[in-house]
């Protein structure tokens, strides 16, 4: 005869199997290549959303140096529509190509590639933020930079929606 305290015992038994079970199939999904390149494409993804971010945020505000040729380029046309449309064109046709060959190896490869250098990028924006607040004297120097961009747009773009201070 089964007591009331056997439920609990038997919930918690199927619960442990339960666990095993989901635990076994999301690390069989793992040893699969297909799977592993889409998880990676969608964290580059991810990554390239949060530089795209920034980026605007940045560029709208108070500028900064921008050390790729082909972004600042984009940056020249002083719109963060045309920015972020270059940036979400390239990253969709990138992880497109990735899911496109993801049964092949140099797939995985690419996508591993992707995701340390955006990776990099991460830890760079984070070392960037934390300095700003100390740059004001280099900002206004590296306005004469050839590097350094910054759009002007009014009241568009990422940084709109900062609060003013007005002394």
């Amino acid at each position: 005869m089964e007591s009331v305290l056997d439920y609990p015992v038997r919930l918690i038994g199927n619960a442990c199997f339960w666990v095993q079970d989901l635990a076994s199939q999301v690390c069989t999904l793992f040893t699969r290549r297909p799977f592993r390149v889409v998880v990676l494409s969608l964290a580059i993804a991810a990554m390239s959303c949060v530089d795209l971010y920034l980026t605007l945020l940045y560029v709208t505000n108070i500028g900064m140096n921008e050390m790729n040729p082909l972004a600042r380029a984009m940056m020249e046309y002083q719109s963060p529509a045309i920015l972020a449309a270059w940036k979400m064109g390239t990253v969709m046709l990138s992880i497109g190509i990735l899911i496109l060959i993801r049964k092949q190896r140099s797939a995985e490869i690419g996508a591993w590639i992707g995701c340390m250098v955006l990776g990099w990028l991460m830890v760079h924006w984070v070392g960037f933020i934390n300095v700003h607040q100390t740059l004001d004297m280099e900002l206004a120097q590296n306005q004469q930079d050839a590097s350094w961009i910054m759009i002007t747009t009014g009241d568009e773009g990422v940084g709109s929606m900062l609060p003013t201070v007005i002394d």
